[in-house]
């Protein structure tokens, strides 16, 4: 639904500052390759771009759930393209200056890669010596592991839901009461007709008016607040009164509803296995790292740390 249910991923770029989402952007692409000549430019900043496989690749890293809010945030994704040409334009200035052959500079690249080097090896090598059997863990390790945590798996109601969204002006009255207006009619025809054509036909939300209106479906927590209270008392086969939200107007329609109910072991399964495995991978270190560098066998020079730490100001 558009603007009606929020992405962490693309909210957690909007609500940084600016010094941090440009350090996010850059992190996310900066150093990309150049896009190829079969790739679209999605937004460019003068000669800076970005190609839509940058889009591609950050949706691909995305868990499925994130990555479908995140494809309706339209706002959300733009914005993040926004602070990706800013931070790509900062970095070109930088270097046309000679930011990047200045010794302070090149010390500090040097002392980076040096860490970001010692830390990949050091990881690697420990993932090896750590491997956690294939078959691990067993059936019935799993079903003790659900069994013990049952009280936590409890999923929260969800709704499957269709809607017209109509789009309003920013700080724009006169829209915001013509946009109601026309809101309300089609609520009434989308009662005593066929809500999916008029979806297809009037919703200013691309994605979701090609599906019929169909946005999926949520628990309440992943929808904006103005919409919570309409879907929670909604029937299924209902369809809304017009509800004003910050961007625009949703006349929404209930599919079909699922109560709250504790997951079941199939559903847990996955979840269990991979957190299983993890605990048992920490053993495994704990174990190696005990045997390769025990405590009592690490000496500690007192009085030259005291003289370290007097040095530091």
């Amino acid at each position: 639904m558009k603007r009606a249910y929020s992405s962490a991923k693309i909210s957690s770029i909007r609500t940084r500052g600016v010094a941090g989402g440009l350090l996010l952007a850059t992190l996310m692409g900066a150093f990309a390759a150049p896009a190829l000549a079969a790739d679209k430019v999605v937004a460019s900043l003068g000669s800076v771009s970005v190609p839509d496989s940058d889009v591609q690749k950050m949706l691909d890293l995305m868990p499925p759930a994130d990555r479908a809010a995140t494809k309706s945030n339209r706002q959300g994704v733009e914005n993040w393209l926004r602070q990706r040409v800013t931070s790509e334009a900062v970095l070109q200035e930088a270097r046309s200056k000679g930011w990047a052959d200045r010794p302070e500079i090149k010390a500090r690249v040097e002392a980076a890669v040096k860490d970001v080097t010692a830390r990949i090896v050091t990881t690697a090598y420990l993932e090896s010596v750590t491997q956690v059997p294939a078959d691990y863990p067993a059936a019935a390790d799993v079903a003790a592991a659900y069994e013990q945590a049952k009280a936590g798996f409890n999923l929260p109601a969800t709704y499957r839901m269709a809607q017209i969204y109509l789009p309003v002006k920013p700080n724009d009255a006169a829209d915001a009461k013509k946009v109601a207006e026309k809101a309300k009619k089609l609520a009434l025809q989308a009662r005593a007709g066929d809500f999916a054509a008029i979806a297809k036909a009037e919703s200013q939300d691309k994605a979701s008016a090609e599906q019929g209106g169909e946005v999926g479906t949520l628990p309440l927590a992943g929808m904006l607040p103005e919409v919570r209270d309409t879907v929670s008392k909604l029937k299924v086969g209902q369809v809304s009164e017009p509800v004003q939200a910050a961007a625009g107007f949703h006349v929404i329609k209930l599919l079909d509803q699922q109560p709250a109910r504790t997951a079941t072991l199939e559903e847990m399964t996955p979840r269990l296995k991979l957190a299983l495995r993890q605990q048992r991978q920490q053993q495994l270190l704990q174990d190696y790292l005990s045997k390769l560098a025990p405590a009592e066998r690490v000496n500690i020079d007192t009085a030259a740390l005291d003289a370290a730490l007097q040095k530091a100001n």
